[in-house]
């Protein structure tokens, strides 16, 4: 059995489980045998795409088992393109797997009213003729650089509708249109890098499987574009991922690999946020010499930085950011007399324009703090983290926001200042449509 089989197998079981559909039931709305989709569960078959997506749809999946099928020809591919020839019917197949995730009506309406209040550019190209060139790639490439921008204040629970759209309407054109190699070479670039920025939004809005699949398919599109650091970028951004929610190993495997397979194609801004990802899997597995290492390759690499030669998915590595990452570093690994001062310098120049991350690296400076021993300090930074998590529309903020208060809960001695920070951040939550409760 091929590991695809097996895992689009077990998916497909657990999710006739969790339904409580029965394979006859099943075969009545997929138009599917029983015998084919007994087959398919026990892992004897593996299904074509479109097949996939029916049963998603079935089963009401949101796309899940679609995107199982992409994952093992793109992780093979993580060293590197290699001597793989990129096909047409590649280019049609990683389209339909970008647009396996549809935007639900929720999200069209944030997009029509934020986003898309004119047709974007993909659609005027195809109704014209299908002809694309380097002027509507060059428009596509605008808007992600605007889209990107965006979500510097605006969080991933209202962004996610807008950049699932314009990554849908780049792979129609993908699937679709007909272009020059040249041409086609840029569009698989610019797709990369919205899979990469889709991925964030998503890990953001707390939509992890689908932040997996889309770091996974831009790897691919980066590669079969030529593009090995946005390839590496995509790669890291999915150890990024596995470092705070998964596998930390397999971390540090995926964010070293990546380095070593973009370092060389990447400028100094890229091999700095490279190795930035490299500290952070090495210091969630408690490797603090390793973490101090990377961290002063980043120190070494950012002397040479120009962030106007920054690409695309690079230009906020500023050096307050280097800080921070330096900070939580420290910090993870209870290191708070070199965290705390840190941290505190380079927040100071963060303001309420960028609530995400103003909120979530005070709750670096709060946990570094609580550490030290500062509880009176730590609670009134936490408090402002709180404020500024009601505005940020980022599961992520909410999320630490949680961590927070299990920290400042299991203080010895709790003061009324405490009790009072329990009481302000209680019930904050990000629902579907980015409006946070508890406000």
């Amino acid at each position: 059995m091929s590991e695809s089989a097996s895992s689009f197998a077990d998916q497909l079981r657990a999710l006739i489980m969790s339904r409580g559909i029965s394979y006859r039931a099943l075969a009545r709305q997929t138009f599917y045998s029983k015998s084919y989709l007994h087959d398919l569960a026990c892992g004897r078959k593996t299904p074509a795409l479109t097949t996939a997506q029916r049963l998603d749809t079935a089963l009401e999946a949101d796309g899940t088992l679609a995107a199982l099928l992409a994952v093992p020809a793109v992780e093979e591919r993580s060293a590197g393109v290699g001597g793989t020839q990129w096909l047409r019917c590649d280019a049609e197949q990683l389209a339909e797997l970008l647009v396996t995730q549809t935007p639900t009506a929720e999200n069209a309406a944030a997009l029509a009213h934020q986003w898309l209040i004119a047709e974007p550019p993909q659609r005027y190209e195809l109704t014209g003729g299908r002809r694309v060139g380097d002027e509507t790639v060059g428009r596509i490439e605008d808007r992600v650089r605007q889209l990107r921008r965006l979500d510097d204040h605006v969080g991933g629970a209202e962004t996610y509708a807008m950049v699932s759209a314009e990554l849908a309407a780049t792979a129609d054109l993908l699937r679709e249109g007909s272009y020059r190699e040249a041409v086609s070479r840029r569009l698989l670039v610019v797709i990369a890098d919205l899979c990469q920025l889709a991925g964030f939004v998503a890990e953001d809005a707390g939509r992890l499987f689908e932040a997996r699949h889309h770091y996974l398919t831009g790897m691919r599109a980066a590669h079969a574009g030529g593009d090995t650091a946005s390839a590496a970028n995509c790669l890291s951004s999915l150890s990024y991922l596995k470092a705070n929610l998964g596998d930390r190993r397999e971390a540090v495997t995926l964010a070293r690999s990546a380095y070593v397979g973009g370092r060389h194609a990447a400028e100094a801004t890229g091999q700095a946020l490279l190795l930035e990802r490299v500290a952070w899997a090495h210091a969630r597995m408690g490797e603090a010499s390793l973490a101090e290492r990377a961290l002063g390759d980043v120190a070494e690499v950012y002397q040479h930085v120009n962030l106007g030669d920054a690409p695309s998915w690079a230009y906020w590595l500023t050096q307050d950011e280097v800080q921070v990452m330096a900070g939580r570093v420290w910090t993870e690994l209870r290191r708070p007399l070199r965290a705390v001062p840190i941290l505190e310098d380079a927040i100071r120049r963060y303001g309420d324009d960028s609530p995400r991350e103003t909120s979530l690296y005070l709750g670096w400076l709060t946990q570094a703090l609580l550490q030290a021993g500062e509880a009176e300090q730590a609670i009134a930074v936490a408090g402002r983290s709180v404020a500024l998590a009601r505005s940020a529309r980022s599961q992520r903020a909410v999320d630490r926001v949680a961590e927070l208060r299990h920290m400042i809960a299991a203080v010895d001695g709790r003061t009324s200042a405490a009790d009072e920070f329990l009481e302000l951040s209680a019930g904050l939550s990000a629902d579907p449509g980015g409006h946070l409760e508890g406000q």
